[in-house]
């Protein structure tokens, strides 16, 4: 598996930010309440410069066919053209591709949703052991379905 999960930077009890974290250790800022700049959303500046090194590189199909894990393909996320493109080349050219993907929004984010290799799943508080054998049972269907087995 390659890929990054994104996680909450906390202080205290207070949600300050997030970062990206791949699945090889490395991590970047994604935003900061902190950051200044005109990237933002709500109160959070969004640092671009990480995603678009590190996490595209942990994205980066390595003619291996690994499953490309991206947590999430969200509205910082989608503040990047390039990962945008990158994205939409995984999606394109069947990639294995396991991802979280905003349940609202427009643009690139509806794309995703709607695109013909999407399943969705919807999570929900609570459910993880259940879905995370959902996420399991659907990979394996959707894995031997793209290898040519049925």
């Amino acid at each position: 598996m390659r890929g990054f999960v994104t996680e909450e930077l906390r202080e205290g009890a207070r949600r300050v930010g997030f970062r990206g974290v791949t699945l090889d250790g490395r991590e970047f800022l994604l935003a900061h309440l902190r950051n200044s700049g005109s990237a933002r959303v709500g109160p959070y500046g969004v640092d671009l410069g990480g995603l678009e090194s590190i996490g595209l590189d942990a994205i980066a199909p390595d003619g291996s066919g690994a499953l490309v894990v991206v947590d999430e393909i969200g509205k910082m996320e989608c503040l990047s053209e390039r990962f945008k493109q990158r994205m939409a080349a995984l999606l394109d050219d069947g990639t294995p591709l396991l991802a979280t993907v905003a349940a609202v929004g427009v643009g690139f984010v509806k794309r995703v949703r709607q695109h013909p290799r999407a399943t969705l799943l919807t999570m929900s508080r609570g459910g993880s052991e259940t879905m995370a054998a959902e996420i399991v049972r659907t990979l394996e269907r959707t894995l031997r379905f793209e290898g040519g087995e049925r």
